[in-house]
């Protein structure tokens, strides 16, 4: 497992954020991260109750995690989705971002 800081850039969905990863040596690199085990609702859903949660599940993720946060991203050498996103555990205050999400009922197990 690899470990990298991180600053928060922008948070897409309620499962996906854009990053700015530091990679040691003043070398940083913006990245889109996916949580890794949790599935959030899409904000492109046609059907206004899905689009309510989705922006419902970003809006609690912002809170939790604010743009400009410092995180830390725990990751597996090339493990990334079918959108070349890289699939992480994200750790903001000591806390698992997307347990923290699952608890509060803002995504559901990814399978």
């Amino acid at each position: 497992m690899y470990e990298y800081k991180a600053k928060v850039l922008r948070w897409i969905d309620g499962d996906t954020l854009l990053v700015e990863v530091d990679l040691g040596f003043y070398v940083k690199k913006e990245e889109k991260v996916r949580l890794a085990r949790i599935n959030a609702p899409e904000l492109t859903a046609d059907v206004p109750y899905q689009l309510r949660l989705a922006k419902s599940a970003r809006a609690k993720a912002k809170k939790f995690c604010p743009e400009g946060s410092l995180v830390t991203l725990q990751t597996q050498k090339e493990r990334r989705d079918r959108y070349a996103r890289y699939l992480a555990e994200v750790v903001h205050d000591g806390e698992n971002l997307s347990d923290y999400l699952l608890e509060i009922g803002a995504a559901k197990p990814w399978k």
